[in-house]
């Protein structure tokens, strides 16, 4: 049998299950990218009336394309009826079916599109209010951004963003990127608007774009060591909340040590009433409004962490398909322990890594990188966040703390701005530490079984004993750790030791450190 369960980390505990519930909603059944397009960026004009969430858009997109390509097929949501389509210049006529906009190309290896479009959203913005203010937000995952923005919505082809958001005056926004210049407001017949301007400096993958928009947000500015802009962005009923995410420039400053630098001009928070625990969206993460106020203080701040790494592994290093998405999750969860083991010392991150390691037999005996899957959604699991992050501790302990962090580096270094797969993401951790990693990929990554911890307790002797079975050798010599509990004290040992001698007679819990393994 399995050990005692323990509880999920706190930030997966609140969003794995909502972001499935968030997941079986309908998705725009957008169009696969096509081999060798690459999207550079979008400039996206915007009007959008919070009250009816209608949209009018004109969104240019430059596009770079293999010469011969005669088409380029964008996802649209069928609700925003493109009006005029234009390549380089000239007006095309666009074929539409369902969520698929193909637009004709005029030769030539890049192209500049335009569309204009407009309708009523039915996906991928979202109207709700929190403590009496009104919010509407957008909320991208994995292609609900077709609802609002015609892009090639797969997150290997990341790109920069130029966002243009009209809005009624007396609303304020908050948005990916950074604002460009001052809102400022413009008469029209239908009232007075108030324009806000955003750039995303760096490229992140299209289901990162997002804003938010709200009656009010209070706005707490602060910034890293190095000087990188943090601004929280609070609903007024909590603003006297943002402590709670003090230590974000902290967070920063340690991701950036262990990664490289910050990949975008600034770092903003945005509190949304929003179904689940956070979203990454690039340059601007969405934190759940009731996190702020939740009896454990500690809990927003682990969501912002681990979508603050996200910034890193996700954003600006990308998955190659969905079916590498522990890329992204899988190093956001690993890397939120790993922040907490740098800021609050060892322990903190050893509590987390019990956690983390702790999760059904459903979710431990999948692969990691499914063979094949119908959406997204499928990929969506316990498996892609905890088992993800405990092949990451796995591989550390295998390669040790030096040669695994100064690979991180490397890997991010390389990679940065385009998609990363598993078979690369093996092949770069063996080129750049020499080790033989196929037994650890094989049985972690895509196999299904879970190695045994076999125990054995003497109370006469106070001795606990365990050895390690069916892990393929994947796990020798390997230093992981074991928490053995006992009469309420912890006691952290390695388990290359095979035993223990403990003060009482009292059988002892057993739980691995990071490592996913059925104790008996």
């Amino acid at each position: 049998m399995r050990s005692l369960p323990a509880p999920l980390p706190s930030f997966l505990r609140s969003s794995i299950p909502l972001l499935l519930l968030l997941a079986a909603c309908s998705t725009p059944g957008v169009p696969p990218p096509t081999p060798g397009v690459d999207v550079v960026a979008y400039e996206a004009h915007l009007k959008l009336d919070p009250f009816t969430l209608r949209v009018y858009g004109r969104t240019r997109i430059a596009v770079r394309h293999p010469a011969g390509l005669d088409a380029l097929d964008l996802g649209l949501d069928w609700a925003m009826a493109p009006r005029r389509v234009t390549v380089n210049g000239e007006r095309v006529e666009p074929v539409t079916s369902g969520d698929r906009v193909r637009v004709p190309l005029a030769g030539g290896d890049s192209s500049l599109v335009e569309l204009t479009y407009g309708g009523v959203v039915e996906e991928g913005i979202y109207r709700t209010e929190h403590g009496g203010v009104r919010v509407v937000y957008a909320e991208g995952w994995p292609a609900r951004t077709a609802g609002w923005l015609p892009a090639v919505h797969a997150p290997a082809d990341p790109a920069r963003l130029d966002l243009h958001l009209s809005v009624p005056d007396g609303f304020q926004v908050a948005a990916s990127g950074v604002r460009a210049r001052p809102s400022r407001v413009e008469q029209g017949r239908d009232g007075a608007w108030r324009s806000y301007h955003f750039t995303l400096d760096g490229d992140a993958p299209v289901y990162t774009f997002a804003f938010a928009v709200a009656d009010s947000f209070a706005v707490v500015s602060d910034s890293t060591a190095a000087g990188l802009s943090v601004r929280h962005h609070l609903l007024p009923p909590d603003a006297a909340e943002a402590d709670r995410l003090a230590r974000t420039p902290a967070v920063l400053d340690t991701l950036a040590a262990l990664l490289g630098p910050y990949p975008y001009a600034a770092y903003a928070t945005v509190q949304v009433p929003m179904a689940y625990a956070g979203m990454e969206n690039a340059a601007a993460s969405f934190l759940q409004a009731e996190l702020y106020t939740a009896a454990d203080r500690r809990l927003v701040e682990e969501v912002n962490i681990h979508e603050a790494a996200h910034q890193w592994f996700g954003n600006d290093v990308v998955p190659a398909d969905w079916r590498d998405l522990w890329l992204a999750e899988g190093f956001a969860t690993y890397l939120t322990t790993v922040v907490y083991e740098r800021l609050d010392g060892e322990d903190a991150a050893r509590r987390m890594q019990v956690r983390m390691a702790t999760l059904p037999e459903r979710f431990a005996r999948r692969p990691v990188v499914p063979e094949d899957y119908d959406a997204p959604e499928d990929v969506l699991s316990a498996t892609v966040y905890q088992k993800g992050g405990a092949v990451l501790h796995l591989l550390r302990l295998t390669l040790g703390d030096a040669a695994f962090f100064d690979a991180l580096r490397r890997l991010r270094a390389a990679y940065a701005d385009r998609p990363l797969s598993t078979s690369a993401l093996q092949a770069f951790l063996e080129e750049t530490t020499g080790a033989d990693l196929d037994a650890v990929f094989g049985y972690w990554v895509y196999g299904k079984a879970t190695p045994l911890l076999r125990t054995a307790w003497d109370p006469r002797t106070r001795r606990l004993s365990w050895a390690v079975e069916g892990d393929g050798g994947t796990l020798a010599g390997v230093p992981f750790e074991l928490l053995v509990r006992q009469t309420g004290r912890d006691v952290y040992v390695k388990a290359t030791d095979g035993a223990v001698v403990l003060p009482a007679s009292v059988r002892p819990e057993v739980h691995p450190v990071g490592i996913l393994l059925d104790v008996e």
